[in-house]
């Protein structure tokens, strides 16, 4: 069976992503949010475009070069929803023979970084070029649409396993809710912040949610027990 989770929000508590090397300079949500949407509007460019020309930008402000060990500071340190690295280290291949994969608009590098590093077989996200050690240009980013075209190879690497599930929390996940449920696999929608359910409503307009739990994935949680439940059926 092929488990592929969206990151931000749905492992995480946050909806974007807790970067430290922003947040000691001074760049909150909040901050880095206003700044975004303006140059959105701006630029007339994508929210993933504007955020990723922000970060660069704001390293630039401050002289903080533009390299591996800046972006990824603090990843050891994220802060996991309830449970989260314990069930990938129970839930792991070799004890379950479940792939776990990541396939999120935020940093590929990073996530690599992080705790859960060991048990998933596959990070596809956001990745620059990079010449003598420092980063330049954007070279993936991972928008709504291209999460699709991830998936599409993570099937491939599992000889086209329509066993596959997929963990959401948002609309930035919903083209790829609707594919994973037009090849008849499973969608586990995370209830994130206070009032979910609009945004649960809007991608749930056509009945493609399977699945929807707080966000708790420990030991004798709904979500550990439905985990199990499917990969039982699946073996």
């Amino acid at each position: 069976m092929v488990i592929i989770y969206d990151f931000d929000g749905t492992l995480t508590p946050y909806s974007l992503a807790q970067y430290q090397i922003l947040i000691e300079n001074g760049y909150n949500d909040k901050v880095l949010d206003e700044i975004v949407k303006k140059r959105m509007k701006k630029e007339g460019i994508t929210v993933y475009q504007s955020y990723y020309a922000t970060y660069k930008q704001i390293l630039e402000k401050h002289n903080i070069e533009f390299n591996r060990a800046n972006i990824c500071k603090g990843a050891d340190k994220v802060n996991f929803n309830k449970g989260v690295v314990g069930y990938f280290k129970a839930l792991q291949y070799k004890n379950t023979g479940i792939k776990h994969y990541i396939v999120t608009s935020g940093l590929k590098e990073y996530i690599n970084e992080t705790a859960i590093k060991d048990y998933v077989q596959g990070v596809y996200g956001v990745t620059f070029k990079e010449k003598n050690g420092v980063y330049t240009d954007l070279d993936v980013l991972l928008d709504d649409k291209k999460k699709v075209d991830a998936i599409k190879k993570i099937l491939e690497e599992n000889n086209g396993d329509s066993n596959i599930v997929y963990f959401g929390d948002g609309l930035t996940d919903k083209k790829a809710f609707e594919f994973v449920h037009s090849i008849r696999g499973k969608n586990v929608f995370i209830a994130q912040g206070e009032n979910p359910t609009t945004k649960y409503n809007q991608i749930n307009e056509q009945g493609i949610i399977d699945k929807y739990f707080e966000p708790d994935y420990s030991n004798e949680s709904e979500i550990r027990k439905y985990v199990e439940q499917i990969n039982a059926q699946a073996n």
